[in-house]
């Protein structure tokens, strides 16, 4: 067998990567809105066979080895899995699974995934050091902090096995220059990065590398516009621990609202698809569903919130009540559409993630007034590139591009959303 850390790492030649293309005979085209079968016997794509080992580990007991019979295609390409994981940040998950799942999986397989496991419990304990140290900084400063995403998102879901890259934490705007002065004085500088209106992005060297800290005084998503409630945020936080750590974070429905508004930025990345899957497995006791889209809609982000919730039980059959399905199902061939687009997203990330068509158009298009995309698509052309030296021309034809060539897979969005198979469960099909 080919190494996996070989084909992570890249060096397999590149027509190696042909096999992330599902080819429809009939017309040639590549396919953005399915995922391919699993059969037994034969190769099969990464996409139905990954979610098949999340759905047995996601919903296996915490700490169970082998209690999940998955049965698996007679050939399967590994590397490809790998790759797939590893590009969708959940190789760690995936190893979590694994073990949970009862699956005739290659041993040098099963230890690329435990390296990929172990190595992310590292970076993850020396941001848990870094964030006590930053915490009590703050303190000392009597500088009021909410803990965002990272430790306290893993702690909800899927714990040490979340790959996180940086912290992100909330301070109220009148602290933002005694917080920058506190982080400059300890060896934090600013980051280069193109300017945000409500967030800095600090770093400084480490052994492994940069340990970046992401310093919130504002939340809001302008092209989407998007409006959290921050003082609505700050009036329901609340204290917890984590690792040992006092902090304070966001309660559970702000936790899944900001975990969800993340989606578009990160084209509906599998990672935070997971978070969500786990949450609403682990607190779905105490979840109010109704009451999590009544404040979606106070923050203008109801349609993107009911299409992920869709996704979630439509998709990956994680355990909705009657009245949250109802809430989340499409009502009309405008939402269908949109359902269906975010739903193609996922099956990009996870099948042609190398291909990007959907995933780079549905981030605008899961809007509350669906009037407001033309602008918002206009906008993005002209706006902020994500590459700081990208002249203007360079960046508007570049974008330009990319949604001429979305354009063929969101036409067969538009034309199978005509029909009512998106309020069907499952993966979508052509």
């Amino acid at each position: 067998m080919r190494s996996t850390r070989a084909c992570v790492a890249g060096s397999i030649p590149r027509n190696r990567y042909r096999y992330l293309d599902s080819v429809n005979n009939a017309s040639g085209y590549i396919n953005h809105d399915r995922l391919s079968h699993v059969v037994d016997g034969g190769d099969v794509q990464p996409g139905t066979l990954i979610k098949r080992l999340l759905e047995a580990g996601l919903s296996a007991s915490p700490g169970t080895i082998r209690q999940e019979d998955v049965t698996l295609p007679e050939s399967v390409d590994w590397p490809q899995v790998c790759t797939i994981a590893y590009r969708c940040r959940i190789a760690p998950v995936m190893y979590q699974c694994l073990r949970r799942a009862s699956a005739p999986v290659p041993g040098d397989v099963l230890d690329w995934f435990r390296v990929q496991h172990y190595e992310t419990v590292a970076r993850n304990m020396a941001l848990l050091n870094d964030l006590r140290e930053m915490l009590r900084w703050f303190a000392a400063a009597e500088i009021p902090t909410i803990v965002l995403k990272g430790p306290a998102l893993a702690d909800l879901g899927i714990g040490v096995a979340r790959v996180s890259s940086d912290l992100d934490v909330l301070i109220q705007g009148i602290d933002r220059n005694r917080a920058d002065a506190v982080l400059r004085r300890h060896g934090l500088s600013v980051l280069p990065d193109p300017p945000h209106d409500y967030h800095v992005r600090y770093s400084r060297p480490s052994s492994s590398g940069f340990r970046v800290i992401e310093v919130h005084h504002d939340i809001f998503d302008r092209p989407r516009s998007y409006r959290p409630d921050i003082d609505g945020i700050w009036a329901r936080s609340q204290g917890t621990t984590l690792s040992g750590i006092p902090v304070r974070v966001p309660d559970l429905a702000d936790h899944i609202l900001l975990t969800v508004m993340q989606l578009p930025h990160h084209h509906w990345a599998m990672r935070l698809v997971v978070d969500l899957w786990q949450i609403a497995l682990r607190w779905r006791d105490h979840l109010d569903w109704p009451g999590v889209l009544e404040r979606a809609g106070q923050w203008r982000m109801r349609t993107l919130m009911r299409s992920a919730l869709h996704a979630l039980w439509a998709m990956f059959d994680v355990p909705a009540p009657p009245g949250a399905v109802t809430l989340s199902s499409p009502c009309g061939y405008l939402e269908r559409m949109q359902w269906r687009a975010a739903k193609c997203a996922i099956v990009e990330q996870l099948e042609h993630p190398f291909h990007p068509r959907v995933m780079l158009v549905v981030p605008f298009l899961l809007v509350d007034q669906v009037t407001r995309v033309p602008a918002i698509l206009v906008k993005r052309s002209l706006g902020i590139g994500e590459f700081p030296d990208e002249s203007p021309v360079t960046k508007a034809t570049r974008r330009s591009m990319e949604g001429v060539a979305a354009l063929p897979a969101i036409g067969r969005v538009l034309l199978a959303s005509i029909g009512r198979s998106t309020l069907r469960p499952g993966w979508p099909r052509s």
